[in-house]
């Protein structure tokens, strides 16, 4: 059997057998969209391509993800459905602070003018009617290029932040999450704060699952909070702190610390749902 290398984190790694490889899918140490090669190879390619399923990589995760159509349409894969009833049964939610944060500034570091790209064209489209809508859009996808960077190093493109599969729920997910969790603080604050918690990983579950529905996603997030609702309000207002912050030298530095703080919250996800 030829031994594998991987891309892992934008760094060579390996070599190693089939069945190990297999096991890090298995385990979600390694993504199966995540670059690997073998001798004889020309490129690097996804663990997803054909090459590697000839090889054995993904074969019982590729029978298990075949889509589920109902009314015409993808509600989500398999696997997907299949790991979402395991996280709400029995719920996570370990992370640590510092190292989210830590992780954000090496997403930004190494993405720092597409994240200011982002952020200007939120900001500069979020003023418009009607185009405004697509502002969620654009969160969530940037989700999705962060996933990317993590998982095989790919750096984020601005043709990624306007990908319009699944644009309903991308849309309509973070707005309904915004307003539910808005009249949570008009009703005496406690709601909000709780259904803070409780949905905070929304945008970055969307992100990396694209074909969950929003209502999905709010039942994830609010599963992977399980027993640490305290520890996620208490990041989330650090990361409120971080991103203004920002705005103290004539909110120059907010190009820094608003898409560090994204970024943060989506580490602190990516942490969780690996326990």
């Amino acid at each position: 059997m030829s031994q594998i290398y991987l891309t892992i984190n934008n760094q060579q790694a390996g070599p190693y057998e089939k069945d190990a490889v297999n096991q890090m899918i298995s385990n979600g140490q390694v993504s199966k969209d995540a670059l690997g090669w073998v001798q004889g190879m020309a490129a690097w390619e996804p663990l997803s391509s054909d090459t590697f399923i000839n090889l054995g990589i993904g074969n019982a995760i590729k029978q298990e993800t075949a889509p589920i159509l109902q009314s015409g349409k993808i509600l989500s894969k398999r696997v997907e459905q299949k790991d979402l009833d395991n996280t709400t049964s029995k719920g996570r939610g370990n992370f640590q602070i510092g190292k989210a944060i830590g992780e954000a500034f090496t997403f930004y570091k190494a993405n720092a003018i597409s994240s200011i790209t982002w952020l200007i064209l939120a900001g500069i489209m979020g003023g418009v009617p009607v185009v405004n809508l697509i502002v969620p859009l654009m969160g969530v996808n940037f989700y999705t290029c962060v996933r990317n960077f993590r998982d095989n190093g790919e750096k984020m493109s601005l043709s990624g932040l306007f990908d319009f599969s699944f644009a309903f729920d991308k849309i309509i997910g973070p707005i309904v999450v915004g307003i539910l969790i808005s009249i949570g603080y008009a009703c005496l604050i406690i709601p909000g704060i709780i259904l803070t918690f409780m949905w905070a990983f929304t945008p970055c579950i969307q992100g990396d699952t694209p074909d969950l529905s929003f209502t999905q996603a709010m039942k994830k997030s609010k599963a992977l909070a399980k027993g640490n609702y305290l520890k996620i309000f208490l990041f989330v207002v650090i990361l409120v702190f971080l991103g203004l912050s920002g705005f103290i030298l004539l909110g120059i530095g907010a190009l820094i610390t608003l898409p560090v703080a994204h970024v943060a919250l989506y580490c602190a996800y990516d942490q969780c749902k690996s326990q």
